[in-house]
């Protein structure tokens, strides 16, 4: 009998007993004979048989035995399995479990006679077996079956074997069930269950709890296996999530995704589509992660499409690809995404592929949305600007100081932009509010002095070079303006003052002296340019143009010793100067002091000893010293 699994049973013979000598022949009718006659006829044929087994040789006795109604040879037994009656042929093993249960019932032989047969095991007391239904664990209650036992079942007639069965006992998929949950062993509780899975391939709980085990102690790869098994026979969300996270333990990222995608199928939740597009952009390349997108973009729910999208055109613009970008953003806005910011980035990446007309709509519809964002109205000036949009562009940045008033680069840009528009009306204004903005600027009152000097704005302008002299005491060019202005307004002090700081600034320039000397000249004021005079002399004593206008002053008021100082001063400068020296010699002359006089002209006639004049002067003090030292 070839050997089966437990519960089913087709043993050698499907019928209550065999065919030919297993049951008991029918009795011939014969005549009644007395009791006593068949009982003596039976002892007699046990005797003739016990007689021949003893006395004759084992070939005659074999042959007389056979001419006997003795057992020769075991045709059947007969017992319940499970309360369910089977059949045993000679020499076929039936699979038993330890839990099952065996009586047995019958030995059916060749003979017509059974005494002398007897059933034997070396592994189990048969005789418990004839009396009642016996479980094979309580008849072996010291075998673990933990590796599958054959036990031998022998009958024999008298000592002599006739026939023998046999059962194979061995644990089935329940049984390796229960020792996996008894144990506390990790290693055994696998053993276990893989026996019982091979028991039972299709157990779905047993590879689940084994699965369990794989992946709780780090056996990643057999963890994955069935966990694939049990997906193919049903998709579960529980057992994806498992097998997702055996694939990323072994860092099996292609599968992993897949996992994911299928884990999508059968819930869209927000998380762990996130949590899908951080492992995605951890394990794979921008590109790589764009071409996964793209490929598998329809196997994913319609409710993260939008944000596939929107990852779709950062990648892409992270590697600068602006027209997939762009195009990427558009289709996200198509598909309901409300997110300003997205119409920003939109703006972005159209300005960044040099589209300045689609980038400025784009940008222009991000601001109606969130209008309060000034860096974009910015942005938005700048793209207008850049497309030659001057008008846009203004209004744009007015719009900005509407807003922001105190928004100095936003000022700024429209300063410059007006210069461009050359429109001094604007810009005298841009710069007014510049100029309350940073009254200290020294560029900005400079400007807005040239802009309302060029509009005859006199005292406004005055006020922004007044400013610029207030913050710079040595500036030089806001005084010429200033000077200037001052002439114009009819302001003779402020005129004055001025000239007198510009010959002190710049002291190379004769103008500004000459134009104090003229001043005074004109208002006869000598006293006051010999004052004026006297000081610049003290910060310029090697000044010639000084030296002169002080002499000039001091003749008018008629000083000869402060003018023949003066004069010493200008010969000590310019000694091979004439001029100065006959002028000196003059007003020795008139203050009687000749020996002077005659020294100065000495002087003249060394540097020019035909000097006709000079010649004449000398004789004639010459004289006047000689008449002077006579006596009266």
């Amino acid at each position: 009998m070839a050997n089966k699994r437990r519960g089913n049973y087709p043993y050698s013979i499907e019928r209550t007993f065999p065919q030919a000598a297993a049951t008991r022949r029918p009795p011939i009718k014969k005549k009644k004979r007395r009791p006593l006659r068949a009982v003596v006829m039976v002892l007699l044929l046990i005797l003739i048989g016990s007689i021949a087994v003893l006395a004759f040789s084992s070939g005659a006795r074999h042959s007389v035995v056979s001419m006997m109604p003795f057992p020769k040879k075991l045709v059947a037994l007969r017992l319940t399995h499970n309360s369910k009656e089977v059949i045993l042929m000679p020499g076929s093993q039936g699979v038993m479990n330890p839990r099952d249960s065996l009586q047995l019932l019958e030995v059916q032989t060749d003979g017509w006679l059974s005494w002398g047969t007897q059933v034997t095991s070396s592994d189990l007391d048969v005789s418990q077996m004839r009396k009642a239904p016996a479980a094979i664990r309580d008849l072996m209650p010291h075998e673990s079956f933990e590796t599958p036992k054959t036990i031998e079942v022998k009958t024999l007639w008298w000592g002599q074997p006739i026939g023998e069965v046999s059962f194979l006992v061995q644990l089935d998929a329940k049984d390796w069930l229960q020792k996996a949950n008894a144990t506390t062993d990790v290693e055994r509780r696998i053993v276990y269950l893989e026996k019982a899975l091979k028991e039972n391939p299709g157990n779905v709980l047993v590879k689940t709890q084994l699965a369990g085990v794989y992946f709780d102690n780090k056996k990643y790869d057999p963890a994955a296996r069935l966990y694939e098994e049990i997906d193919e026979s049903g998709k579960s969300k529980s057992i994806l999530e498992r097998l997702l996270l055996a694939y990323q333990a072994r860092n099996r990222v292609d599968e992993a995704l897949k996992t994911y995608l299928e884990l999508f199928k059968l819930s869209e939740d927000p998380d762990a589509f996130k949590e899908f597009l951080q492992y995605l952009q951890k394990h794979k390349s921008k590109d790589e992660t764009v071409k996964f997108l793209e490929k598998n973009q329809q196997d994913l729910p319609k409710a993260f499409q939008s944000s596939v999208l929107l990852l779709l055109a950062d990648l892409s613009a992270q590697t600068k690809n602006w027209s997939k970008a762009s195009a990427a953003y558009e289709k996200a806005i198509k598909a309901g995404v409300k997110d300003p910011d997205v119409l920003y980035n939109l703006a972005v990446t159209y300005q960044q592929g040099e589209n300045s007309d689609k980038a400025t709509q784009a940008l222009e519809q991000y601001l109606q949305k969130n209008p309060g964002d000034i860096k974009s109205w910015m942005q938005l000036a700048a793209l207008q600007e850049k497309k030659g949009a001057l008008s846009q562009a203004r209004a744009t940045y007015e719009t900005i100081l509407q807003k922001n008033p105190q928004h100095k680069e936003a000022l700024l840009k429209l300063v410059s932009l007006l210069e461009k528009m050359k429109d001094k009306a604007g810009l005298q204004a841009a710069y007014e509010k510049l100029a309350q903005m940073q009254p200290k600027n020294r560029t900005v009152q400079y400007n807005l002095g040239i802009l309302y000097y060029e509009g005859r704005k006199w005292d406004k302008a005055a006020q922004c070079f007044e400013a610029i002299a207030a913050l710079d005491p040595r500036d030089v060019e806001s005084r010429k303006y200033l000077l200037d202005l001052y002439r114009k307004m009819k302001n003779e002090k402020g005129e004055a003052e001025m000239l007198q700081t510009l010959a002190q600034l710049d002291p190379k320039n004769p103008n500004y002296y000459e134009a104090i000397y003229t001043s005074y000249d004109e208002k006869k004021d000598y006293k006051g340019m010999v004052t004026f005079f006297r000081n610049a002399v003290q910060l310029h004593p090697e000044s010639v143009a000084v030296h002169n206008y002080l002499l000039y002053g001091q003749l008018k008021l008629g000083d000869n010793k402060g003018a023949l100082k003066e004069l010493e001063d200008l010969i000590r400068l310019q000694p091979k100067e004439k001029k100065h020296l006959r002028q000196a010699a003059n007003l020795y002359e008139t203050s009687g002091d000749y020996p002077e006089a005659l020294k100065k002209l000495d002087q003249i006639l060394k540097l020019d000893p035909k000097d006709k004049e000079a010649k004449e002067d000398y004789l004639r003090i010459k004289m006047l010293a000689i008449s002077k030292k006579k006596p009266a």
